[in-house]
């Protein structure tokens, strides 16, 4: 049994609440996504705690599913330490180790790292009746074989972009023939000069393609696309629809 689930058990008549935000946590990771090449042995994470007490943290990697748990994770990542005490504005590096399973090398494969805090608990606390919350944050992980051809920075010189049907049914149709995965921040189509929302906060994988529904007849000839890069940095482009 993991220490935080031991101590979970311990806690009696405490009230656990867990809330799944970033925006929340005051245990951070530096950065806001992982690009972990290939050819490294291993990639340090940088954990800073702005609170004014200690905390529990634990993390674990999954393959996409957002309820997963130490228990059930099954990515090919190992996480060292795996469960640790983090003092009051204070640091801590975490060694990211991938393990060998075999993935594919001529597209980068994408995982997600989470990582639980805790306040760590007096003695005196353990009868008390208290709210304890937890929190959970979670990061993409992109792992990038070196063999991928082209540069994920223009990435949009491998993406299409084709607006389908008519009247009602209009949609875009996205395509992403590049062995990066596109993280697109939003999707304008541009009529009369103004933006119509198509798409928000989605990403497109590997060597495929989305469809995405217009609202209302809004033909344009034009999508102004932002996408995430490595950095977390939004970049903006016009692009042609054909």
């Amino acid at each position: 049994m993991t220490c935080l689930k031991r101590l979970a058990l311990s806690v009696g008549v405490l009230i656990g609440v867990t809330v799944a935000q970033n925006a929340l946590a005051s245990v951070v990771m530096s950065g806001t996504r992982v690009i972990y090449p290939a050819s490294i042995r291993e990639k340090a994470l940088q954990l800073t705690s702005h609170d004014a007490y200690p905390n529990l943290v634990q993390i674990w990697v999954d393959k996409g599913d957002p309820a997963s748990t130490p228990q059930t994770a099954d990515a090919p990542f190992i996480a060292s330490p795996q469960i640790f005490r983090m003092n009051p504005k204070a640091g801590q590096i975490v060694r990211l180790v991938y393990t060998g399973k075999d993935l594919p090398q001529d597209r980068e494969s994408v995982f997600y790292i989470n990582f639980m805090q805790m306040p760590a608990l007096k003695a005196h606390d353990m009868d008390a009746n208290k709210l304890m919350l937890t929190v959970s944050s979670r990061m993409k992980v992109f792992y990038r074989p070196e063999s991928i051809a082209g540069n994920p920075q223009d990435i949009t010189k491998s993406m299409t972009f084709k607006l389908q049907g008519s009247g009602s049914n209009l949609s875009v149709s996205a395509e992403n023939n590049s062995g990066y995965h596109a993280v697109i921040r939003e999707a304008n189509l541009l009529v009369g000069g103004k933006p119509v929302n198509v798409a928000k906060a989605v990403m497109i994988a590997p060597y495929s393609n989305a469809q995405w529904p217009v609202k209302g007849a809004n033909a344009g000839n034009q999508l102004r696309l932002t996408l995430v890069n490595d950095y977390g940095a939004d970049v903006t482009t016009d692009l042609p629809l054909h």
